[in-house]
Order: C-alpha cells, then sequence, then structure tokens
C-alpha cells in the first residue's frame, strides 16, 4: 500500500507538532515548496475573504483535492485485498483475506483542523474527538477478528505473498519458480500495489497540506486573533498564549478527558467563536495554499489525474 500520512495528521496536526510550529522550535516540510513556516519564500497572501465560522468547519482546504479521502483509501485497500487473493489462486494457493466491515467516518482534513469549536461537544469530550475512544476499540476488535480470519500461509506460500522467504524480510526481488510460475516482484503484495499504481498521498501534496498550515501559524493575522482568543481565556481564569497551547497542554494526557478538561476546552470554544479564530484562520491557511497549489499547478494536476486512474483501476477490480 502506498504511504500516506496518518489521517488524523490530515485533519488535525498533532499539538505537539502545531505548538513546535508556532514556538519555531521547527519548520514544516519544505519540500518543493519552497517556504517555511517562518514566511520565506513567495510573499504571504495580501488580501483574504474571512468567513464566519462558529461550531464547524464546513467547507474542504483546498489541498484535499490531491489528497485521498477515507473513502478512496476504503475502496483502493478493498481492491488491493482482492488482487492478492487472485494473485495467489493463480500459484494454486488458497488465500483469502476479509474485507473491512466498518465504513469511512467521513471525518474531513478541515474538520478538526483549527481545533474543537463545538461547545456542546467539548463539554462531553473535552479535547477528544467525539468517538474517539469507541471506534477505536471497535477498530482494534476488527483488526484482532481481521488477523484470526486471515489465511496462514507456511514459508513457500509467503514467498509467493511477498517474494521472499527470508525470516524478517517483509518484501522481495520474487522471480521464484513456484509451481511452474514465476513469482512477481515483491510477490502478490507487490503485484497488487503496482496493479493499482502503488496508490498514496504523494510527497507535494503532503508538503502543500503541511506548509499552509505552519504559515499560517506565524501569519500576523493569526497571531492577532490569537492574542484576541488569550484575552478572552485569560478573562474566565486561564493563561494560554494560544489554542495550540490549550490543547496540548500535558494536563489532558489522561485516557479520558478530565472535568477539568471539558470546562477548558468548552471555553475555548467560546473564545474562538467570540472572535472568530477558526474564520480567521481557515482563511489564510486555504490562502497560503492556493499559493502554493498555483505555483505547482502542473504537478497536483497529474496527481489528481493519478488518483483518477487509481480509483477508475480498483472500481474495475471490484465490480468484477
Amino acid at each position: 500500500m502506498g504511504h500516506s500520512l496518518h489521517r488524523t495528521l490530515l485533519a488535525a496536526l498533532p499539538a505537539s507538532l502545531a505548538a513546535a510550529l508556532l514556538a519555531g522550535c521547527t519548520s514544516p516540510p519544505v519540500g518543493r515548496s519552497g517556504a517555511g513556516a517562518d514566511g520565506a519564500g513567495p510573499g504571504r497572501p495580501a488580501a483574504v475573504e474571512i468567513p464566519k465560522i462558529t461550531t464547524a468547519v464546513i467547507d474542504p482546504v483546498p489541498v484535499e483535492a490531491y489528497l485521498l479521502t477515507e473513502e478512496q483509501w476504503t475502496e483502493l485497500g478493498r481492491a488491493e485485498s482482492v488482487l492478492r487473493v487472485r494473485c495467489m489462486k493463480r500459484f494454486g494457493i488458497t488465500y483469502d483475506e476479509p474485507m473491512p466491515t466498518s465504513g469511512p467516518t467521513g471525518q474531513r482534513i478541515s474538520q478538526y483542523r483549527y481545533g474543537k469549536l463545538d461547545p456542546s461537544q467539548t463539554a462531553v469530550h473535552g479535547y477528544e474527538n467525539p468517538g474517539a475512544h469507541s471506534s477505536g476499540t471497535e477498530s482494534d476488535a476488527e483488526m484482532r477478528a481481521a488477523k484470526e480470519q486471515r489465511t496462514e500461509v507456511g514459508p513457500r506460500e509467503r514467498m509467493v505473498l511477498q517474494g521472499t522467504d527470508k525470516p524478517g524480510e517483509k518484501t522481495g526481488k520474487g522471480g521464484q519458480d513456484f509451481n511452474g510460475r514465476t513469482v512477481p516482484e515483491g510477490g502478490c503484495i507487490g503485484e497488487a500495489q503496482q496493479t493499482l499504481g502503488n496508490y498514496g498521498d504523494v510527497e507535494i501534496a503532503n508538503d502543500v497540506n503541511l506548509d499552509s498550515f505552519g504559515r499560517s501559524l506565524r501569519d500576523e493575522r493569526v497571531l492577532a486573533v490569537f492574542a484576541k482568543w488569550s484575552r478572552c481565556m485569560e478573562r474566565k481564569g486561564y493563561h494560554y498564549r494560544t489554542p495550540v497551547d490549550a490543547s496540548s497542554d500535558k494536563k489532558w494526557s489522561g485516557e479520558k478527558a478530565s472535568p477539568e478538561e471539558k470546562t477548558v476546552a468548552t471555553t475555548d470554544a467560546v473564545c474562538k467563536m467570540e472572535n472568530n479564530v477558526a474564520g480567521v484562520w481557515y482563511a489564510v491557511d486555504v490562502a497560503y495554499q492556493k499559493q502554493a497549489i498555483e505555483r505547482h499547478a502542473e504537478e497536483l494536476d497529474q496527481v489528481r489525474k493519478s488518483i483518477e486512474a487509481q480509483l477508475k483501476v480498483a472500481g474495475e477490480v471490484l465490480k468484477d
């Protein structure tokens, strides 16, 4: 399977990374974008249209057009499983993999990118994503069930599946003879991935995603609205410089949200609403993304076309 940033990272950067970017301890990946969070490179967007955002970010961020959605990851993953099973059957090996039973959550990149915004949710979940524990438990159970249902293979069969029979190696060059057939490079796993175009979120799209967020954290317009938010929090007895500082407070490291965390997160959400923090932050973040997308239009257009082609292949595989 292709490589991807964790979907949580795409929805909202981990608080530790966001805090480091804001504090100037590090920079987001520069890659091909040619600019870091400190504003080096192309100048900041001069004017942005600021929407009013209250309890939820409805609109996507532009880079989502060049990153796989949850639904697309699921479809490609299902197709990859089907292709592996078919490949093994071609070698005369009975092999099966269970299909995912749970559907995508529908989470967007922009959903929690600017923190928790709905006081009715923070009052219950604090800074956690709603359903974090229940969905995580289901996912663990599904993973255990899938492992139990997956066909166990011996060393010879594993050579066909992975292209190598060497212990500890996950993939190999293939080329071995098995029942008169040549094992493909990377085995049936490699063949399935190649058939689907080695799908995954590509570097340029990930760079745009991370870079715009890092630059937004250093933008004077975002810092100005953070200052308003900070004064609002201070009036209510909480001392944080930015929303990132509040959400990344080490006090919230417990397995479940404490009463104090719920109170702080709810106050945080209210102060965000009162000062339209998410509206300003979203507008600036989007403006930086648009700049980067314009600079790399040709390359990103190829990314979009590749995603379309990969999904077309997956659809044909699953249709058969």
